[in-house]
């Protein structure tokens, strides 16, 4: 079934606002806690995704995410409690783009997959269009990656709240949205 069909529940929905409002809950949550203690929360977070995503039966890659995420941070809490806390959106970026780029060298591409499942049969034109768009999503991930990586290294707490919990949604929806009017201007130049 079709992502867009599933029925949402109300446990999916808290944790993807949780997902979402991470840098801010990590930037309030230091305020009153430990880095220690706000990464095993991070950790229990992580693990609770994990057994929902198991439970549904998810795909053994995106398990295999969830399992390298975690395993990660529990290395970084290690070393550093604070770098640990604030690399997690890298390693979601980083996780993106092994995913799309994955699909890249095992086809079809993520973003093909998609527009089979919103439009049907695909010409060889559109194929084409969708391997550059995953490709151009690579491309994203990975520089989005390097600037969050920036900011958990080298900005403060606020830069990089503000970067990872605002500005890279931005950029996300940008790119969102310059692909859509793009993909409207090959559309229309095909029919022509």
């Amino acid at each position: 079934m079709p992502f867009w069909r599933r029925k949402a529940r109300p446990l999916d929905l808290l944790l993807v606002l949780i997902s979402l409002a991470y840098p801010f809950v990590v930037y309030f949550g230091l305020m009153h806690f430990s880095p220690l203690t706000v990464g095993l929360a991070l950790v229990t977070f992580l693990l609770l995704r994990l057994l929902l995503q198991r439970q549904r039966r998810a795909q053994r890659s995106e398990f295999g995410i969830y399992v390298a995420v975690i395993v990660a941070i529990v290395l970084l809490l290690t070393v550093n409690e604070l770098l640990a806390i604030k690399a997690y959106p890298v390693l979601i970026s980083l996780s993106f783009a092994v995913v799309f780029g994955y699909s890249l060298v095992n086809p079809p591409p993520i973003i093909e997959r998609f527009a089979r499942m919103m439009e049907g049969d695909l010409d060889a034109r559109a194929i084409r269009y969708t391997r550059n768009v995953t490709v151009a999503w690579v491309v994203f991930f990975l520089l989005n990656a390097a600037i969050s990586l920036w900011t958990a290294l080298y900005a403060d707490l606020e830069t990089w709240a503000v970067y990872n919990g605002f500005i890279s949604y931005i950029l996300i929806g940008l790119m969102f949205g310059g692909e859509y009017i793009l993909r409207q201007f090959v559309k229309r130049k095909k029919v022509s």
